[in-house]
């Protein structure tokens, strides 16, 4: 009898990627995520693909051209957010692979709409989502974001 086989066993422990919930009922992922989850779905990509987007929303909130994030509409996309947590349905917001921009738009709704720090809301995400990078790791000008709360 052969030793069983390390590749499916290795396949079979991987974690089950989904949409990582980060508050009740709001939850962060990627493009894949989108395509099962039942709920509202906003979409935080630069441009939707050409086959669309199973979103509900889409709002850009990253300016290449800048490298800066785009407050006012992470501040439009929490006010969706929470109009359709209001109405009790579940909240995706997502990107490409739910790294950079659904994490950051994550946690600004938590800034935003639970009053943490920053931070503290990138914390909890990455509690639930480990491999977030934070804005400042990727965006050159995120110090826009401090600057609102002053």
């Amino acid at each position: 009898m052969s030793p069983p086989s390390t590749k499916s066993t290795a396949r079979a422990s991987r974690p089950k990627k989904t949409p990582s919930e980060i508050a009740p009922g709001v939850f962060v992922g990627g493009w894949k995520d989108a395509e099962k989850f039942e709920g509202a779905r906003f979409c935080v990509l630069d441009e939707l693909p050409e086959s669309g987007a199973p979103a509900d929303g889409h709002v850009v909130i990253y300016d290449e051209a800048k490298d800066a994030p785009i407050v006012a509409n992470l501040d439009r996309l929490v006010s969706m957010a929470e109009k359709a947590r209001n109405a009790n349905r579940p909240v995706l917001i997502f990107c490409g692979h739910g790294i950079r921009r659904s994490p950051l738009a994550g946690a600004w709704y938590l800034h935003r709409h639970e009053g943490v720090s920053l931070d503290a809301a990138y914390e909890r995400v990455r509690a639930a989502r480990p491999k977030v990078e934070h804005v400042r790791d990727w965006v050159g000008h995120w110090q826009v974001l401090d600057e609102t709360d002053k």
